[in-house]
């Protein structure tokens, strides 16, 4: 990987020398030279103290960032590059429980890809972040998670965008990551040496993505997403948004996933979910509630990131276990600059230890003036998780500093 890492760096910082615009190229050389460049660069310390397993307890602090290049237009196609890279300044996880999120010291070329778009039709293929409801990779950690995949889109259909595409490998935070909890699988074969994650076979023969959306319905936004991992699972995911307008700004959502297993032996599962909101005095309230089948456990797609259940919170597992049931209240306010956030969630499980309890307190500053385009933030979660021997109860605290570029 080292060398393929090099190659990329060079690359990357090649291209990233060149001179930016805003106007389509009247020339292949005018692509390259026209490209625009943007990145980060980030600082994240996390904190893990549980009340009963104290060995468990954890810190570590990482600093990295991202560097992306993408070109200008030539006769509709666009070439764009990312690079991200990760290094551990300190660490204290006598138990490793930051190998699969934080514990990572390296580099990788997380997008390479063409671009190409004709009137109402686009395609972009090779490796990307994506964004949908079953096939989505989380940024909450400092390596971004991303996939390889090839994707049509098109939006000839007023008011309705239409994806058809597949996915084949997917770039994981760190090499350790080997599973994941609810979702779909892939093969990592690579050395666990506190490495950034590679780019990782998806079953046995990929997943291939339909995504519908569609919002010709005045306030109302309908979206639907259909996921085949090869012999594996298919999922389904649709939900509805519908917003009423006015001083108070109400809004009432549903949404559903289906999951259906290849195998015989492992039993299919279903999840519903309904969300209310509203403002009131600047604050932005709302109240969700899921439940899952009591047959088997819901398959949420691939990606960490992949967890739309509206009950979500800084932990997922819980969502989407058998026979679970959900409900969240929260509440956000902006204060300027400041951004706050509260949350409640509370999962009630058939299996004890898949009982959780999480009280979430979030903050959020974007600097202006001479510290332009820095932000900071702070996230502390307070988990109640499992009942009895199974209890493993935590306070998690997440600090991060972010400057773009």
């Amino acid at each position: 990987m080292n060398k393929l890492i090099k190659k990329s760096l060079i690359a990357t910082l090649a291209v990233t020398s060149i001179a930016t615009s805003s106007f389509a190229a009247d020339s292949l050389a005018d692509a390259f030279s026209n490209g625009k460049i943007k990145g980060d660069i980030k600082s994240y310390y996390f904190d893990e103290n549980y009340d009963l397993a104290k060995t468990s307890d954890n810190s570590i602090w990482v600093n990295g960032g991202s560097l992306n290049y993408v070109t200008d237009s030539f006769k509709g196609v666009k070439l764009g590059t990312t690079l991200q890279t990760s290094h551990v300044g300190t660490i204290d996880d006598d138990t490793s429980k930051q190998a699969k999120f934080m514990d990572a010291s390296g580099s990788v070329l997380s997008e390479a890809y063409l671009e190409y778009k004709y009137a109402n039709t686009s395609f972009k293929g090779g490796r990307q972040f994506i964004s949908l409801p079953l096939i989505n990779g989380s940024g909450s950690r400092l390596i971004k998670e991303s996939f390889e995949g090839y994707f049509l889109a098109n939006t000839d259909i007023p008011n309705t965008l239409v994806s058809l595409g597949k996915v084949t490998k997917y770039q994981t935070r760190t090499d350790s990551v080997t599973s994941g909890t609810n979702a779909a699988s892939f093969s990592n074969t690579e050395v666990n040496d506190s490495d950034v994650g590679g780019f990782n076979k998806i079953g046995t023969d990929g997943a291939v993505s339909l995504y519908i959306k569609n919002d010709s319905i005045k306030n109302l936004t309908i979206q639907g997403h259909y996921v085949d991992f090869i012999d594996e699972v298919k999922d389904l995911y649709v939900d509805a948004t519908y917003k009423f307008g006015g001083d108070f700004k109400p809004f009432i959502a549903a949404q559903y996933y289906n999951t259906n297993y290849d195998k015989a032996t492992v039993k299919d599962s279903s999840l519903n979910g309904y969300k209310v909101g509203a403002t009131f005095f600047t604050v932005d309230f709302h109240a969700a509630y899921t439940s899952t089948d009591e047959k088997g456990n819901v398959n949420r797609g691939i990606g960490e990131a992949a967890t739309a259940s509206f009950t979500s919170s800084t932990s997922t597992v819980g969502n989407y276990t058998a026979g679970t049931d959900s409900w969240q209240i929260g509440a956000s306010k902006k204060f300027g600059n400041l951004t706050t956030k509260v949350s409640y969630t509370n999962s009630d499980s058939l299996i004890a230890k898949n009982d959780l309890k999480q009280t979430y307190l979030g903050a959020k500053y974007k600097f202006s003036g001479e510290f332009k385009n820095l932000a900071v933030s702070a996230d502390y979660t307070i988990y109640e998780n499992g009942k009895g021997n199974e209890s493993k109860d935590k306070d998690e605290l997440r600090l991060k500093a972010i400057y773009s570029f």
